[in-house]
């Protein structure tokens, strides 16, 4: 909710000041994750995936979100994008097969170094790893780590805040390993093309939706020549790395252009805790929204978190901003403006000027 709210905030502002805006968000359905959830509650992935997304839409709708365009990764458009784009960078000689073996988390739906495990967990995030033994094709992202470095010192703003930026570089400067982009063990994925042994990793696929939603690898490629590249994408910090240094780096092998911007935003914390859904920590918005109406909880979300930081949620700090800025300042200024206006202009507001 977050994230979207306040990519919707900034969507609302450049359309206010006249801009061409294209707002586009949307989810990812493919992985370990999603298949491993719809067998144990007995349904297909695509019925999971259909059940999830129609909770995003009615979500978005209460939220009144402006996005322009919706992306789910299920979509034939999208699966024609990720072919595409593994044409390109199979052409460039950026990818071979191999065989891989390491520890791999499903829930964040990546393989975590051995020096980040512990008595089977991702010490980083707590969630549970397992080791994958199997074939997979390989992206030579080894390859890019002098390129990636000279993207981020020559356009200095591509990755905000910037303890960000920091992060992403110390990253990048540690030394990068090559990547797996394809699963032989799971069937729930695009079929790599030209071998349907395997499906495309999740994150090949998944941040392929900037460019699919835009008809990149379609007949009519007219939005993705007048958008591309992006102004912003607008993450959580948690996958900064896969926006910031794996997806630059698909797009160089490429040779398409890069983002002008990632930005990844904070946390929200729940008992000095990230909130997760696996955890349980969550705040639900449906209490909130129904109590106080959607706009006053964009207005905690814009408000109450300093942008890029992390912050901490709680009931008390929610109704102690709804009734000082919304209802006090905010109500004050509104009644004391009619007043005026019926006193003073015949109950009749002027028109705005310049």
């Amino acid at each position: 909710i977050y994230t979207t709210a306040m990519a919707d905030l900034f969507a609302r502002y450049h359309r206010m000041r006249g801009a061409r805006v294209h707002f586009l968000t949307g989810t990812d359905e493919h992985g370990q994750k999603i298949a491993r959830s719809a067998r144990d509650q007995g349904i297909t992935p695509m019925d999971l995936a259909d059940r999830v997304v129609e909770r995003y839409h009615q979500l978005w709708r209460d939220l009144e979100i402006s996005n322009d365009d919706f992306i789910r990764t299920t979509e034939p458009r999208h699966f024609k994008a990720v072919e595409e784009i593994i044409r390109r960078i199979t052409a460039a000689g950026d990818i071979y097969k191999g065989e891989y073996e390491g520890w791999y988390s499903a829930g964040e739906e990546a393989f975590i170094p051995d020096s980040q495990v512990e008595d089977g967990h991702d010490t980083a995030t707590g969630y549970a790893v397992e080791r994958l033994a199997e074939p997979s094709y390989f992206f030579r992202l080894s390859a890019f780590q002098d390129r990636l470095l000279d993207w981020y010192r020559s356009n200095p703003e591509c990755i905000r805040p910037q303890t960000r930026l920091n992060e992403v570089v110390s990253f990048v400067e540690s030394g990068l390993r090559d990547l797996s982009i394809s699963r032989a063990s799971l069937r729930w994925g695009i079929p790599y093309p030209g071998d349907d042994e395997h499906v495309v990793y999740v994150w090949l696929d998944a941040l392929t939706n900037y460019i699919s939603a835009l008809g990149f690898g379609s007949h009519d490629d007219s939005a993705y020549g007048e958008f591309w590249p992006s102004t912003l994408h607008l993450v959580g910090k948690d996958i900064l790395r896969f926006h910031c240094v794996y997806w630059p780096a698909f797009l160089m092998s490429a040779g398409l252009p890069l983002p002008n911007q990632v930005f990844g935003h904070g946390w929200w914390l729940r008992d000095e805790a990230k909130m997760s859904k696996s955890i349980g920590n969550v705040v639900r918005p449906d209490a909130l929204m129904e109590r106080f109406g959607a706009d006053a909880l964009r207005y905690f979300l814009a408000r109450e978190m300093a942008f890029g930081q992390d912050s901490s949620f709680s009931d008390e700090a929610f109704v102690e901003r709804f009734n000082a800025d919304l209802a006090n300042t905010l109500g004050n200024t509104a009644s004391r403006t009619a007043a005026m206006v019926g006193r003073s202009l015949g109950g009749k507001a002027p028109e705005p000027t310049a």
